[in-house]
């Protein structure tokens, strides 16, 4: 408590600086010249968007673009030999030969997924690697998954840095130049980064606060950790559930209202369940994951509500037979009446938002939300999909 506490009077030295003038907003059609939105498809699937690039080539031509910095967070690093992550890692030694600064944070508690390519990466000329770890602050971690180039540039999405979100998970990530974005990113990038070395954060000035109706705006998770001038996650989501009159389409690796032991977290699921209930259609979407989870009643009692469908996504094998923790969709995104999208890296339980690091993006009144109804819908309506029977028991699904 008493560490938590000292973090809490530190942000508020945030604020003392003098504020920087306030960014001007994008409008939808500059906003789809700076932002698109990127796919990761399982193998042997046909669930891809023709209209939108692939994370493992939009990751590749970044890192070739970068000349003077990569600022990375990611939740761990796993590659396999010829696997899609191997060219990006190339890139990434190529960006240090030529002499760009790399960065590189991630959580402490993953380290031990890939020692090997965790030891590549800090073999890389000009490059530093750091771990994360808000033991004794809280029972987080570093969840979020984005990387900056140059400051100008960045990524933010569903997918670790891991060969098998590349290649066998369905996800979905933004790749933007919008400044509002970056210049946020930087600023919990450093946030961290000095956190990660010695548990303290640095004093950077104050930016005068996004309004909640910005058209473009960057929230972030847990708060205790996020200067003021950005928002808590939670709070913009439920905002933006709140505003639905028409339609939510969710889609997510895991949903639980379950909290710890024993307690019920209800924020998102009252949301939920107000928005279905004053007659938006609702639609939910997870993966077969939960389908040995403690959230299953839960799920199942959502399906009783008029006005809210559940279904849950099961990818079949890869042809080259099991592989741990793929298959499955690890999306994390949020529709709101087709032209709200929010796009970030936290599952839909208590400790994402209110504990771990994570990251969201929102776009309203945005040509990205209607290309991300139809990825959703597109899966929605596929094979792979099937709506939760709240009578029938299921097996649990084999992850590792």
């Amino acid at each position: 408590m008493r560490a938590r506490a000292t973090l809490l009077m530190t942000l508020a030295g945030l604020m003392l600086g003098a504020p920087r003038p306030a960014q001007a907003q994008a409008g939808p059609r500059e906003q789809a010249t700076r932002t698109q939105l990127v796919q990761s498809i399982p193998a042997e699937t046909e669930l891809a968007d023709p209209a939108l690039a692939f994370a493992k080539d939009a990751w590749v031509e970044m890192i070739r673009s970068a000349k003077l910095s990569v600022d990375a967070a990611e939740f761990y690093v796993t590659n396999r030999p010829g696997s899609a992550l191997e060219p990006v890692l190339v890139e990434l030694e190529k960006a240090g030969a030529r002499g760009v600064k790399i960065r590189f944070l991630l959580s402490s508690k993953m380290l031990d997924q890939d020692p090997a390519s965790v030891a590549r990466i800090k073999r890389i000329p000009g490059t530093e690697v750091r771990s994360f770890d808000l033991a004794g602050v809280s029972k987080g971690i570093l969840h979020a998954k984005y990387f900056v180039v140059d400051g100008k540039e960045a990524y933010v999405g569903s997918q670790n840095f891991d060969w098998r979100a590349l290649e066998h998970i369905h996800e979905l990530g933004v790749r933007t130049t919008e400044p509002v974005i970056t210049s946020r990113l930087e600023r919990l990038f450093a946030i961290d980064w000095a956190f990660a070395e010695g548990r303290k954060l640095p004093d950077l000035p104050a930016q005068p606060p996004m309004s909640a109706r910005s058209q473009v705006e960057l929230v972030a998770s847990p708060p205790f950790l996020t200067p003021k001038d950005i928002r808590p996650a939670i709070e913009a989501l439920v905002d933006l559930l709140d505003q639905a009159k028409q339609s939510v389409r969710v889609q997510l690796l895991t949903y639980s209202p379950v909290a710890g032991q024993d307690r019920f977290w209800p924020r998102l699921d009252n949301a939920l369940r107000a928005a279905a209930v004053r007659g938006v259609k609702v639609r939910l979407m997870v993966s077969d994951w939960t389908l040995g989870s403690r959230a299953l009643p839960h799920l199942k009692s959502l399906t009783l509500i008029p006005n809210l469908e559940v279904k849950v996504v099961s990818i079949p094998e890869a042809k080259e037979g099991h592989i741990p923790f793929s298959r499955t969709v690890h999306s994390k995104y949020l529709v709101v009446d087709g032209t709200h999208l929010s796009v970030g890296t936290s599952n839909w339980e208590e400790s994402y938002f209110d504990d771990s690091r994570n990251v969201e993006l929102l776009f309203r009144d945005s040509p990205l939300a209607a290309q991300a109804t139809g990825i959703f819908d597109r899966l929605w309506g596929s094979r792979y999909a099937f709506a939760l029977d709240p009578a029938k028991t299921y097996e649990k699904r084999k992850v590792d």
